[in-house]
C-alpha cells in the first residue's frame, strides 16, 4: 500500500538513525491511518443500512488517466 504523501528526499548526510527511524514510524503510522480509515468507511455503510439507507457507492477506476497523453498540437 503506498504512502498517501511523499516524505522529501533527505540527503546521507542527514540520514541519521534517528531520521531512519522517525521515518519508518511515519510510514507506519501513514498506513495505520489509511486502515482506519478503510474500517470507518465499512462502519458508516452498515450503519446506514441498519438504518435503511443505502450504503455509499463503489466506483471502478475509469482508466482514462493511463492512457492519455499530453496535449499534442492539433492539426488544422
Amino acid at each position: 500500500m503506498p504512502s498517501p504523501f511523499l516524505l522529501p528526499e533527505i540527503p546521507d548526510a542527514e540520514r541519521t538513525p534517528l531520521v531512519e527511524r522517525l521515518v519508518v514510524l511515519i510510514e507506519a503510522l501513514a498506513q495505520e491511518n489509511q486502515r482506519q480509515a478503510e474500517t470507518i468507511q465499512q462502519l458508516c455503510d452498515e450503519i446506514a443500512v441498519l438504518k435503511g439507507e443505502k450504503r455509499k457507492p463503489t466506483f471502478k477506476p475509469s482508466g482514462m488517466e493511463e492512457e492519455t497523453t499530453p496535449d499534442a498540437p492539433q492539426p488544422v
